[in-house]
């Protein structure tokens, strides 16, 4: 354990809620930065810009909020990892499954777009010396939207500031055929009732972004914290006539309060 004297990291969890970088506090084997607890639940909310679970007005600044809980960090639950199973947890060494929120496409009149579903996913991630952390998941449409499959890649690393618990981390996203069009294609039909320009993209690398998020406690059970996040659309999708801009940037900052079992 990283002796931290005054330092509470109970925001580590909801400063993350928008990141697509999946920033996951139960799943990720960094050094523990508190004393272990049976459980623990944090609520709270914020302000994110960049991210919407309905998929609409993402560009706008919305209230976004937050809930976790977990038991041992062995089963767990959140809004941006869903279930989860730590079944392999060691020192150094997480691998598991997830049940994962699969967030809305946004209405688009006269087209079937993707509303929330879920995704069944695998992961494993692995402490490298220096407190980095590399690893990945691989997740599959688990709802039958015919959203097809998602795989995802990391490498983080998390210190502790003067001021609070200072994550980064840069991540890559890519998807099968289905998964991408599903999201970004536009199909005959869709163009004929729309504006829109048929458009078939193509599977693979679609993403690949960098992030930072700082947590910063307010005595034992209250912390704020703040991210920034920057995603480059790759292949594909950053043609869709779906789509503004070939990039998206994330902000947000959110607070919340910390119940636990006490150790």
């Amino acid at each position: 354990m990283i002796p931290l004297s005054a330092f509470r990291p109970v925001l580590l969890a909801g400063a993350v809620i928008a990141l697509p970088a999946g920033v996951q506090a139960q799943s990720l084997p960094y050094q523990a930065v508190e004393a272990p607890q049976t459980w623990k639940v944090d609520v709270g909310g914020g302000f994110v810009r960049g991210f919407s679970v309905s998929g609409g007005k993402s560009d706008e600044i919305n209230f976004t909020a937050w809930g976790s809980a977990s038991y041992r960090d062995i089963v767990y639950a959140n809004g941006l990892d869903g279930l989860g199973w730590n079944a392999v947890k060691q020192d150094d060494f997480h691998a598991g499954v997830q049940l994962r929120p699969r967030f809305a496409a946004g209405d688009i009149d006269g087209m079937d777009r993707p509303g929330l579903g879920a995704d069944a996913a695998l992961y494993a991630f692995k402490r490298l010396p220096g407190n980095i952390v590399v690893g990945g998941r691989i997740q599959h449409d688990a709802t039958g939207d015919d959203a097809g499959l998602e795989y995802y890649g990391s490498i983080g690393h998390q210190r502790v500031t003067p001021i609070g618990l200072l994550q980064t981390m840069a991540y890559m996203r890519g998807g099968s055929d289905e998964r991408v069009e599903r999201y970004y294609g536009v199909t005959a039909q869709e163009a004929a009732n729309t504006d829109y320009a048929a458009f078939t993209p193509s599977g693979g690398l679609s993403a690949a972004g960098a992030a930072a998020l700082l947590a910063v406690p307010i005595g034992d059970r209250f912390g704020v914290g703040a991210f920034v996040n920057y995603e480059q659309r790759l292949g594909d999708i950053k043609d869709s006539p779906l789509i503004e801009d070939d990039y998206v940037w994330r902000a947000g900052l959110i607070g919340v309060v910390r119940f636990n079992s006490g150790g």
